[in-house]
Parts: C-alpha cells; sequence; structure tokens
C-alpha cells in the first residue's frame, strides 16, 4: 500500500474545523460591537468564520484531489521528537510559572532551555539572546510602551 497524504490532510482539516467551532463559540459569548466600534468578539468570530471556511476546503481538498505522496521524513526521528517534547514542556512550564516568577525570569529560563535543547549555539550567544529576550522585551514592554506584563513574585 502506498503510502499519501489524504488521511493527514483530513485529519488536520477537521482538528481545524474543531477549533474554529470552538473559537466561534467562544467569541459568540463576548460583546459583537460596542459604542466605541468592534467589540471583543468581532475578530474572534471572524477569525473562527475564516479558519472553518478553510479547514472546510482542507478536507475537500484532500478527499477529492489526486494525494501527494507521504514525505520519507514525515514521521519524525528521536531527535524531532525529542525536539518537540522540549518545546511542549516549555509551553506548559511556561504557563505555570508565568504568573509567578513574572514575564522576565519565566522566558530567561525557556529561552536558555529552548535554545541549549534545540539549538546550543554556545552560552554568549544562549545568554545574550535570553536576557534580551526576557528582560530586555520585558522593559520594552512594560516601560516604555506601558503594556503590563505579568512581573511574579519579585517584582521584574
Amino acid at each position: 500500500m502506498e503510502r499519501n497524504m489524504k488521511r493527514p490532510y483530513q485529519i488536520t482539516g477537521t482538528v481545524l474545523l474543531l477549533f474554529a467551532a470552538f473559537i466561534g463559540w467562544e467569541a459568540l459569548k463576548l460583546k459583537f460591537y460596542t459604542h466605541l466600534g468592534p467589540g471583543p468578539g468581532f475578530f474572534s468570530f471572524w477569525l473562527s468564520l475564516i479558519l472553518g471556511g478553510l479547514a472546510v476546503l482542507m478536507i475537500v481538498q484532500a478527499t477529492l484531489r489526486r494525494p501527494d505522496p507521504m514525505p520519507e521524513e514525515f514521521i519524525p526521528s528521536r531527535s524531532g521528537l525529542t525536539k518537540m517534547g522540549a518545546i511542549l514542556l516549555s509551553l506548559v512550564v511556561t504557563t505555570a510559572l508565568l504568573n509567578v516568577l513574572g514575564f522576565s525570569l519565566t522566558m530567561f529560563g525557556v529561552f536558555v532551555f529552548l535554545l541549549c535543547t534545540l539549538g546550543r549555539p554556545g552560552w554568549i550567544v544562549t545568554l545574550l539572546v535570553s536576557v534580551a529576550g526576557s528582560f530586555g522585551v520585558f522593559y520594552l514592554f512594560d516601560r516604555w510602551l506601558r503594556v503590563q506584563l505579568p512581573s511574579g513574585i519579585f517584582g521584574f
């Protein structure tokens, strides 16, 4: 049996369609329009419609057209699975620690972890990117642009 991309495309389209339905359901709970203009539900509602339409298009194309052959590297290697696991772990840890430690410390740890796990660019580059991506971004958004970011128990 020749392996092709028909089933993965159909599964991906179905997952995106379910995600679009969830976004649309949640958008209907928000105000669509306010006296100042579009409300919080406006863009999320239209996003759900566009995403749902594209998902349906993806499912239809995968079902009706001739399927693409499955690439050899479609199933990830052990290294690829490790990298995907590291990214998922960093997302979970970021979600858990963002309000506790604050943006700067959490993102510093995430940057160091991801750069060491995925890229291994060297300690100097890792530290420079981590400091700029955590403390630098916090300073830019919190102090200069006045966008509140979580400061955590240490205040930064």
